[in-house]
C-alpha cells in the first residue's frame, strides 16, 4: 500500500510539471489551480506541520506560564484588596505590570496559532483579490521555523522591498518554510557555532527574490540535477516521501515564477525563490 501511494502521488506531481511547462508562458490565476496540486500541498503542509509540533508545544508553553503566572498574581492581590476593604493608588500600581504580562503573553500565543491556521489553511477557502505580500509570509515561516533553527544554527534576515505578487501567501510561507527545514537538516550534524542560514528578500529586474542560503556542506552535481524530483531526498534515513521540494516549484511555477538552488565554491547552498509581481 504504502508503494502503491508514492507512485500515485509521483504520478502527479510528474503531471502537474507538465502541465506546469505548458502553462509558463500564461498568467497566473488562482481560481484555476488543478486540484492535485492543491491536496498535494495540502499534503506537504499537514506533514511540515506534523514535524514542528513539538516546538510549536514548547513555543506555546513559555507564554503560557507567564500568563498564568500573572493572572495568579492578579488574583490574589485582588483578593487581598478585597479584604481590607480599599486599595490606594500604590497598591494598584502594582497590579500594572501582572496585567501587562498577560495581556503580552496572551498576545504572544494567539499569535502563534494564527500563524499555524493560517499556513495549514487550504487555498481554496482564501482566494487571492488582487496581490498578496511577501515579507509577512516570509515572516510567518521564520516564526513557524524558529524553534527547530534555534538549536542547530545563528539566523540571519534581510527582508528589503519587493512587489506585491499574485500568489496565496500560505504558499509562500509554505516554500520558504520548507527551504528553511532543509537547510536546518543540512546543517545538524555540525557545532552551532560553526552553522549560518541566511534569508534575504529584494526586487530584481521587478520581481520579489528570496534567498534561502547555508553555510552547509553543499550538494553534488548530480542531487542538484535530480533535487525537485519527487521522493529524492538526501537525509540519511529520511521517512518522509521527498515531495517538499518539488511541491514547492511546483507552486512557485503555478505562479509564473520558479526555484533554483545553486552551490558556490566553497560549500554551501543557495536557494532562490523568483515570483513575478501581480498586474
Amino acid at each position: 500500500m504504502e508503494e502503491e501511494k508514492d507512485m500515485g502521488l509521483t504520478a502527479l506531481i510528474s503531471q502537474q510539471e507538465d502541465q506546469a511547462a505548458r502553462a509558463e508562458e500564461a498568467p497566473f490565476e488562482h481560481h484555476v489551480t488543478p486540484v492535485p496540486t492543491q491536496a498535494l500541498a495540502r499534503l506537504d503542509r499537514f506533514a511540515t506541520a506534523s514535524l514542528l509540533a513539538a516546538g510549536l508545544a514548547h513555543e506555546i508553553a513559555n507564554p503560557l506560564a507567564a500568563l498564568v503566572a500573572a493572572l495568579d498574581w492578579t488574583k490574589e492581590r485582588l483578593s487581598r484588596l478585597r479584604e481590607r476593604g480599599a486599595a490606594d493608588a500604590a497598591q494598584l500600581d502594582r497590579l500594572v505590570p501582572d496585567v501587562e504580562q498577560a495581556i503580552i503573553s496572551a498576545q504572544t500565543i494567539t499569535a502563534l496559532i494564527r500563524d499555524f491556521q493560517l499556513f495549514l489553511r487550504p487555498d481554496e477557502i482564501t482566494p487571492i483579490v488582487g496581490a498578496a505580500e511577501v515579507k509577512p509570509a516570509i515572516e510567518r515561516a521564520l516564526q513557524m521555523a524558529r524553534p527547530r533553527l534555534a538549536t542547530v544554527t545563528p539566523l540571519s534576515t534581510e527582508l528589503g522591498a519587493a512587489p506585491l505578487v499574485r500568489i496565496p501567501p500560505t504558499r509562500v510561507t509554505q516554500i520558504v518554510l520548507n527551504l528553511l527545514l532543509n537547510a536546518a537538516d543540512a546543517l545538524a550534524a555540525r557545532p552551532w557555532s560553526a552553522n549560518l542560514v541566511e534569508v534575504r528578500l529584494e526586487t530584481a529586474d521587478g520581481r520579489a527574490v528570496i534567498e534561502v542560503r547555508d553555510n552547509g556542506p553543499g550538494l553534488s552535481p548530480g542531487l542538484r540535477r535530480h533535487l525537485f524530483e519527487p521522493g529524492r531526498s538526501d537525509k540519511p534515513g529520511a521517512t518522509s516521501l521527498g515531495l517538499g521540494l518539488a511541491i514547492s516549484r511546483q507552486l512557485a511555477r503555478l505562479s509564473g515564477g520558479d526555484i533554483t538552488v545553486t552551490c558556490p565554491p566553497g560549500a554551501g547552498t543557495i536557494f532562490r525563490v523568483v515570483l513575478p509581481p501581480a498586474g
